[in-house]
């Protein structure tokens, strides 16, 4: 994917995220998105508490099989 199809997209991911309804969720200055691999991991979640990826709409429309981005990484990185 070319770098403005993946800004695109990450703006498209970001916008769908549900990741601040999550359980797991620590407020501190991130937005979430944590499924693009552009992205990564949480710097602040560092307990699982809960996942709600398989109820976002990026899950979906991408097709992601994974969960608990946050902490496990991206698709990718869970594939791997």
């Amino acid at each position: 994917m070319i770098k403005e199809n993946m800004q695109e997209m990450k703006k498209k991911v970001l916008f769908m995220c549900i990741c601040k309804s999550c359980p797991s969720w620590i407020e501190c200055k991130e937005k979430g998105g944590f499924c693009f691999p552009t992205i990564g991991k949480s710097k602040c979640i560092k307990k699982e508490n809960g996942c709600i990826c398989g109820n976002c709409p990026v899950t979906k429309e991408m097709g992601l099989k994974h969960g608990y981005y946050c902490t496990r990484g991206s698709e990718k990185e869970q594939s791997s």
